[in-house]
């Protein structure tokens, strides 16, 4: 499951700078996913793997963001907003002429704010994935 890893790899950055301000208990977490991304299994994988943090029952908010692509085949110029369902790993075929492209930009996730006592802290985390 990639969305386990990437999850993992942001509760690792957050603790970290969390630990380094002396912040023990956060209430929410907001981050922006990008088209690679069911965010479904990235608030699981946040609840499995927060407890005994300072993120330990704090709310994963998930907001979206779609990488829209046209297809490189210069016959077909398709164009389609992507979505997790339309990707094979970082794979995109087009359903109209089978041009198969790699699209890195649709894998991204950006952490937009961590809320603590209702008061928004600064965060600078830029999050990699775990590789198992």
């Amino acid at each position: 499951m990639h969305e386990h890893a990437v999850v993992a790899g942001l509760i690792d950055a957050l603790n970290a700078q969390l630990a380094a301000q002396g912040i023990t208990q956060v209430a929410e977490v907001r981050v922006r996913r990008n088209s690679a991304f069911a965010a479904a299994p990235m608030q699981m994988a946040f609840q499995m793997l927060s407890p005994h943090t300072p993120l330990d029952g704090a709310a994963l908010v998930v907001e979206e963001s779609y990488y829209r692509h046209i297809c490189p085949n210069g016959s077909c110029g398709f164009r389609q907003v992507v979505t997790a369902d339309d990707l094979i790993g970082h794979l995109y075929i087009c359903p109209e002429c089978g041009t198969a492209e790699e699209i890195d930009e649709a894998h991204g996730i950006e952490v937009l704010s961590v809320t603590v006592d209702d008061t928004v802290i600064p965060v600078a985390v830029h999050p990699h994935p775990h590789e198992h």
